[in-house]
């Protein structure tokens, strides 16, 4: 297929490549160009403009940070929605709020999906990551070649598109709420002075420790919070599943505390740092 890849961060980048090693001829855009080199160098065509890319294309994806990026781009400044093809398709992978994924529906006369990701992109390039898709039968089924290459784990959940955006918010809020207690738990544990191999023997075995937490523990144990998931980024999707648990008049006391602590890591240094990084708030704090 003919596809565009919108955004290049880590898990942009991780997409693109897994379409191009699938024999898919992908064009790639960054707001800042040349982020992406080796994937031109392995056959990707980099853009000039959003709206170049989405021309002549049969799908365009997109994968930016937030609402505000998307809606830039796509129907914005961008204009993806006006260059987009009269048989394209749109697919959002950001995670991004229900009302967003109505916004693109209405720009593109229907013709987009909601289609956010569960998994780094390291599992994306391995082809383990889990696709939730939402939105017209007949636009999920023609992008079958597409999906096909990402990954044999690709769930579609009906036509109404904010059903997979809100099972993706109460996904990451899951993991960033227990990412906060895992951080408090190993903090306390290293203060208190267990040798690291018995903490991690316990810690890697343990049915308490979900196995998407578990692939953080070598960043809470050594300080290096280098992966792809930063603070901010973390307390703007715990803030996504607040309002939309408000819309249903439901309030998430745990949220507003766990949103807090993002907050307060990237107010406190860790704003371009991964998740893990919460944990040296409570390293902070010990004597």
């Amino acid at each position: 297929m003919r596809i565009a890849v919108i955004g290049m961060g880590k898990m942009g980048q991780a997409v693109a490549g897994r379409l191009l090693d699938g024999g898919h001829d992908v064009t790639i855009w960054n707001r800042s160009p040349g982020r992406a080199g080796d994937l031109v160098e392995r056959g990707a065509t980099e853009a000039a403009s959003a709206a170049e890319a989405a021309t002549a294309v049969e799908v365009v994806l997109v994968c930016l940070a937030d609402d505000a990026a998307v809606l830039s781009v796509v129907t914005g400044e961008g204009e993806i929605a006006s260059a987009l093809g009269e048989s394209a398709v749109l697919v959002d992978m950001s995670t991004v709020s229900p009302e967003t994924a109505a916004k693109l529906a209405e720009a593109t006369g229907g013709r987009s999906l909601a289609g956010p990701i569960l998994g780094a992109p390291s599992a994306v390039e391995a082809g383990k990551a889990v696709y939730l898709v939402a939105g017209p039968r007949d636009h999920f089924d023609r992008l079958a070649p597409a999906y096909g290459a990402l990954s044999e784990d690709v769930r579609y959940l009906g036509e109404e598109r904010e059903r997979a955006l809100q099972l993706k918010l109460l996904a990451n809020y899951l993991l960033l709420a227990g990412l906060v207690v895992l951080s408090e738990a190993v903090a306390t544990a290293q203060a208190v002075g267990f040798p690291e191999d018995v903490l991690r023997q316990f810690l890697d075995s343990s049915p308490l420790v979900a196995p998407g937490l578990r692939n953080r523990l070598d960043a809470l144990f050594s300080g290096r919070h280098t992966d792809w998931f930063t603070t901010p980024l973390g307390a703007k999707d715990v803030s996504l599943a607040e309002q939309m648990a408000a819309r249903e008049a439901i309030r998430l006391p745990v949220a507003e505390l766990v949103k807090r602590r993002y907050e307060e890591a990237a107010a406190t240094g860790f704003a371009d740092e991964d998740l893990t990084a919460v944990i040296e708030l409570v390293r902070s704090q010990a004597g």
